[in-house]
């Protein structure tokens, strides 16, 4: 892997097509990976669950999110922690809604992909 990128040199390649619909440039070392994501308004995720914990942080836009039984509505500048193997889904309110999303590159992908 290369020390420095730039994300505008980055394929915007759709991350997960079984389940979602974010696309961006992903960056992947030897133990973590951060996308840099985009979904239109009306779509995300469906439910699913990975091994590796994940983090997201939103950068424009809001997303409702659900981690196991809790909802919420996030918007610029919050943060959701997701532990793994916990069922999640998110769905962007707003059209063009952009977030990073930090895993650990073992475990990363949703169970069955």
């Amino acid at each position: 892997t290369m020390p420095f990128y730039n994300l505008k040199d980055l394929s915007d390649a759709l991350i997960s097509p079984d389940h979602s619909t974010a696309h961006g440039p992903t960056i992947s070392g030897e133990q973590l990976e951060v996308g840099y994501y985009s979904e239109p308004k009306g779509t995300g995720a469906q439910s699913h669950h990975h091994k590796s914990e994940q983090i997201m942080l939103i950068l424009e836009g809001r997303m409702r999110m659900r981690i196991g039984d809790e909802t919420r509505e996030l918007g610029v500048g919050e943060v959701a922690v997701i532990p793994g193997d916990v069922d999640h889904e998110q769905t962007a309110l707003e059209d063009d809604t952009k977030f990073i999303s930090f895993k650990n590159t073992d475990g990363a992908q949703p169970e069955g992909e």
